[in-house]
């Protein structure tokens, strides 16, 4: 019996959303809140709004030579106490690499000699800021450097096991601190095999 393969069926092209105008909402030196007027994909047309970003952040997995992690825990304005590896905003125009170089010292005190990007994401679907992820090893400690917003921060060392549990059972609030710290035991994982 003699069967001809089943073509395969190609999905759809959407089309791509049409902006037909904007008008700004909020306009603050960190926020700007935007709403535009487009056509969807499927044709349907409508207002969209979404936070403009200012600045994109960098976060850094910085692991010493016993596999821990060094992670920060300070209280938040919006969330309370939060855990996650250091990291914060860009400075407009700075490199993302060396924006994490510098949070990295500044929330942790610690430097680092070997640097490896784990990637960069969306932080949610309404905004266009991104997050530039790193891996640092060969690691050296100092002292903080903490602004006053992040006064009263403190470094505490995670077993990655541990950080990796912490983030898939709910103690790691932040989406960055969740994905920055499953890429990282990834990439270890990964350079570990090789």
């Amino acid at each position: 019996m003699n069967t001809a393969p089943t073509p395969v069926r190609q999905p759809a092209v959407p089309r791509p959303w049409q902006q037909h105008g904007r008008e700004t909402l909020l306009d603050t030196r960190s926020y700007l809140i935007q709403r535009d007027t487009v056509t969807q994909p499927d044709g349907t047309q409508g207002d969209f709004e979404f936070h403009q970003a200012q600045l994109d952040g960098a976060l850094t997995v910085a692991m010493d030579d016993q596999g821990r992690i060094a992670m920060v825990r300070y209280r938040s304005y919006v969330h309370g106490e939060v855990l996650t590896p250091p990291g914060g905003n860009l400075d407009p125009g700075e490199d993302p690499l060396e924006g994490a170089q510098r949070e990295l010292k500044e929330e942790s005190g610690i430097t680092a000699a070997t640097w490896s990007p784990l990637g960069r994401i969306a932080l949610m679907t309404k905004s266009t800021a991104h997050l530039h992820m790193f891996l640092a090893r060969d690691l050296t400690a100092g002292e903080q450097e903490l602004t006053s917003t992040e006064t009263g921060m403190t470094v505490e060392w995670w077993p990655l096991e541990e950080a990796v549990a912490a983030a898939m059972d709910g103690r790691l609030l932040l989406s960055g601190a969740v994905v920055s710290v499953l890429m990282a035991a990834q990439a270890v994982d990964a350079a570990g095999r090789a």
